[in-house]
């Protein structure tokens, strides 16, 4: 049987893969639950960065809306489920870069919206059609969405239900990067190369503080760094030493 999601780890780097490329990935339940069965095998020790993509020529068109109106997904159980799993992947302890061509529409805009870093081809389609079928989010969307881009360019997507190419979502500060469609396999990877190259220690511990100050005033969010920075890490000494310029002769 075809996994729907598959998890795959190579030289640190985990690519988490949205597998149901016929419905142009489309959500439904059960990938909610492979998504979670792949993370609690995980081994987040061995993981520098996460990769979340989507196999074929769209990140994810939404929510599979036949299983939404069979209500097979109704029920505040899965609605805090779902809720929940998205929330895991925001605060995964490492970085996670979104990888986002073709389409990425509501539920997938609340999914890629769980990753640090978003880059999308230029020609990536991005929405938010929650009120074209009177739908009101349930994942996070007006919560992370308004953090990203700002309080008046949320409204305007959730409201007007447009889409936006990539290149837009860069200039809005949706996405990170725009990159030709050709270049954006190798745009990702020479990026989570750069990030899995650093230390995960120093990573992860920044990942933390920026996410343990959230929402603090800069007085306070300053006065939390200072007193639960880790600081230097074990391999502090050996990383300055490798940067040095070897003496010849």
């Amino acid at each position: 049987m075809t996994e729907n999601v598959t998890c795959k780890l190579n030289d640190r780097i985990c690519r988490l893969t949205l597998n149901r490329p016929d419905k142009l990935n489309a959500l439904n339940i059960a990938m909610f639950h492979e998504i979670a069965a792949h993370l609690d095998r995980l081994d987040y020790a061995e993981v520098a960065c996460m990769i979340l993509e989507g196999a074929g020529r769209s990140f994810c068109a939404g929510h599979d809306l036949d299983d939404l109106a069979s209500g097979e997904e109704s029920g505040a159980s899965t609605e805090r489920f779902e809720n929940g799993l998205v929330e895991r992947l925001a605060t995964l302890p490492f970085p996670v870069v979104a990888k986002v061509r073709g389409h990425c529409y509501t539920g997938g805009l609340e999914l890629v919206l769980a990753a640090d870093i978003i880059v999308a081809a230029e020609t990536t389609r991005f929405a938010d059609t929650h009120s074209k079928f009177d739908l009101v989010p349930i994942w996070g969307l007006t919560q992370r969405l308004p953090r990203r881009i700002g309080m008046a360019k949320a409204k305007e997507m959730m409201f007007s239900a447009r889409t936006y190419s990539g290149s837009e979502a860069a200039a809005m500060g949706l996405a990170n990067h725009a990159v030709p469609d050709a270049e954006l396999d190798s745009y990702v990877d020479a990026l989570c190369a750069d990030i899995a190259g650093n230390s995960a220690r120093s990573n992860r511990e920044i990942k933390k503080l920026m996410t343990d100050t959230d929402g603090l005033s800069l007085a306070a969010g300053n006065a939390w760094e200072l007193h639960h920075s880790p600081g230097h890490g074990p391999e502090f000494a050996a990383m300055i030493a490798s940067k040095r310029p070897q003496k010849s002769g």
